[in-house]
């Protein structure tokens, strides 16, 4: 991470602790000579929108604060291109959430940061500005707590304001600022919506597939007239065990003025459908969208004689793109929490399907995870207030099968290895031995392994906790660090000797009368699992179905791990029909179709389908990559993917 020395002073309006506060500032200036370079370092809570000379630069700046405790973040913009000889404006309209969520940590305070040392102006008072009169917050219904930000309203009837000079708040609030790790969000070329569909004063338009998009609309009115704009994801029902309730996301209100109206949102929606509510008719309206996202592209394709399997690749690399932005999500219309057990299942994936820019996201939530760390606790869902320790969640994420290892395993960077190695160390040192030479056990926030039922947590505490282990010898080694070599060997040796005693039942590992499939498929992958035992445990894993879609990952891996790729993917296709076979372009959350129509942790099949299916891997960080497609699965099979190294096709 690269700390930015600040020259300029933290400004806003008179009052910056106001919620869901939009304000624009302005800075007029003259130059004769164009500077062939102009760095911008722009750091605001929470977002902003930059024009210079009225042309758009940025669309939606700013990141989320706290990769390190209390710190934000800059973007760093080369403005030169926008200048021209003479008068020169800047404005910045910024938008202050003032709340928090699973994925944003508020400062308490509205502020921004400007500066460009070619110009020589740094943000001060001789900035102007002012509350954006136009801008209100809409009423009821509100949006889930879940994440931040707030309806947004705006009443074009309201004329501008009157700029004043900003004011000087103290730089304490906001911490230590460093610069932007990842890419400025992509904003798509505006397309009209034409395939709607009435009902009443509702009308629903249809975009091409589920996205995360700016609404833009034009209509001529009377005036007072009021639209309101949604998608058709705005009332999502909770998860598995959670599915009675109901939780709205984010919502759009325009009040028109007399004549021609053209409104562009700053907020961006998610869903497949824009719906449309109208006060009274209005004339010619047109509703537009522009997609908005992470900036990454969807590179890969796979394609073989088995429809259900092309289209859950199809539906998992859009379920992958979508619940990226600011940070990985669990999903987009509902809590945007970068839940770490849902990124270590994204990880892979976005190694085979998405472009090299997706890597940098990967990383910071790395960092995340590793900086933003309670004492010795390494917790899941940061940034944000709501993080909390679900131990099996972070013990995969330190596992060999976890974010880290397969974001070292794709790029070879030590750098997250040397950041991650003693944190992970102190985490695995809160578990004590019991007298029986396996781990004790530990709640942590919320003591979960997977959804619903028949969780057999003994067995699946201990083989998360020693692939942990696992991974940490192997970081100790490739660092040469050996100072925890004893810790990590006692560890292992202790639960090797015990592991079998305990949990072995001639057929299948179980600590009492369930037999767990998740428990036996992380027996297999934590290496506890005896090879000559691979056939029983295989008879377990094709006939015992508890796992939801988190830990089917799991168990889809493991079947191949063994060698058992047709079994894998007669499970797969069984498991994931309805998935595939149903309307939407995205995986639902759960195999019985509760939760959000689009889930992080549901995009196993990429992972089958490149990894095992295909047979790419690598020893090298994709320096160089082997292809072994299995034999007789398919007549035909074919992929393309990129690396580093360029783009690859490949057929069997």
């Amino acid at each position: 991470m690269i700390a930015v020395d600040f020259k300029a002073k933290w400004i806003w309006q008179k009052e910056n602790t106001i919620p869901n506060d939009i304000v624009v500032f302005k800075k007029t200036f003259t130059i004769s000579d164009l500077p062939e370079e102009a760095i911008a370092f722009i750091s605001v809570d929470t977002k902003y929108w930059l024009t210079i000379n009225s042309q758009m630069v940025v669309y939606e700046g700013g990141l989320f604060r706290e990769s390190l405790p209390g710190c934000g973040y800059a973007d760093k913009i080369d403005i030169a291109q926008f200048l021209q000889p003479g008068e020169n404006v800047i404005e910045l309209l910024c938008w202050y959430y003032g709340n928090q969520g699973r994925n944003n940590k508020d400062s308490g305070q509205a502020g921004l940061l400007f500066q460009c040392e070619e110009l020589g102006f740094f943000s001060d008072e001789s900035f102007l500005c002012q509350r954006h009169p136009a801008y209100y917050t809409p009423g009821e219904p509100k949006p889930s707590y879940l994440y931040g930000g707030d309806n947004i309203g705006f009443d074009a009837n309201i004329p501008e304001g009157t700029f004043e000079n900003a004011q000087i708040f103290d730089s304490a609030t906001w911490g230590e600022v460093f610069e932007r790790p990842i890419p400025q969000i992509k904003m798509y070329d505006a397309k009209e919506c034409l395939d709607v569909q009435y009902n009443g004063q509702e009308m629903t338009f249809a975009l091409p597939y589920a996205m995360q998009f700016v609404p833009l609309l034009e209509c001529f009115a009377a005036g007072g007239e009021k639209i309101d704009i949604r998608s058709d994801r705005y009332v999502v029902n909770g998860g598995p065990g959670d599915e009675y309730n109901q939780y709205n996301s984010h919502r759009v209100e325009y009040i028109c003025k007399p004549g021609l109206n053209q409104f562009e949102s700053i907020e961006y929606l998610f869903g497949e459908k824009i719906v449309v509510s109208v006060s009274a008719p209005l004339e010619n309206l047109k509703i537009s969208y522009c997609e908005s996202s992470y900036d990454t592209e969807i590179t890969a394709e796979f394609n073989c004689d088995c429809e259900i399997v092309n289209k859950l690749i199809h539906k998992a690399a859009r379920t992958l793109k979508v619940c990226m932005r600011d940070n990985f999500m669990d999903c987009p219309d509902r809590e945007r929490g970068q839940w770490i057990g849902d990124v270590s299942v994204q990880v892979p994936q976005a190694f085979f399907v998405l472009d090299q820019k997706a890597t940098l996201l990967i990383k910071k939530a790395i960092f995340d995870f590793i900086n933003l760390r309670d004492g010795d606790v390494l917790k899941g869902n940061v940034p944000g207030p709501c993080a909390s320790e679900l131990p099996s969640q972070s013990l995969n994420a330190i596992s060999e099968w976890g974010m880290i290892a397969q974001y070292y395993k794709y790029t070879g960077d030590k750098e997250v290895l040397g950041l991650a190695f003693e944190p992970c160390i102190q985490y695995l040192k809160l578990w004590d031995l019991q007298e029986d030479g396996l781990m004790n056990s530990r709640s942590g926030d919320w003591k979960w392994f997977d959804h619903l039922y028949n969780s057999d947590e003994k067995v699946l505490e201990n083989a998360w906790y020693y692939s942990a282990l696992c991974f940490a010898e192997k970081m100790a080694s490739i660092l040469g660090n050996k100072q925890f070599d004893d810790f990590i060997a006692l560890r292992k040796k202790s639960i090797e000797g015990n592991f079998d005693r305990c949990f072995w039942k001639g057929a299948y590992y179980s600590s009492g009368s369930i037999v767990d499939d998740r428990a036996n498929a992380m027996a297999v992958l934590s290496g506890l699992c005896k090879k000559e035992n691979h056939e029983k445990i295989m008879k377990v894993l094709v006939s015992v179905f508890n796992a939801t879609v988190y830990m089917e990952n799991y168990v889809l891996i493991a079947l191949c791990e063994m060698g058992y790729i047709h079994e894998a993917y007669k499970r797969m296709v069984s498991r994931y029909y309805n998935l595939a076979m149903n309307e939407n372009t995205t995986l639902w959350e759960d195999f019985y179709i509760l939760g959000t129509k689009n889930h992080a942790w549901s995009g196993a099949p990429i992972t089958i389908a490149f990894r095992y299916f295909m047979g790419i891997d690598t020893a090298d960080a994709f320096e160089t990559f082997t292809v072994n497609p299995v034999q007789n699965l398919f007549k035909r099979m074919s992929c393309t993917f990129e690396t580093k190294k360029g783009k690859f096709g490949l057929k069997n």
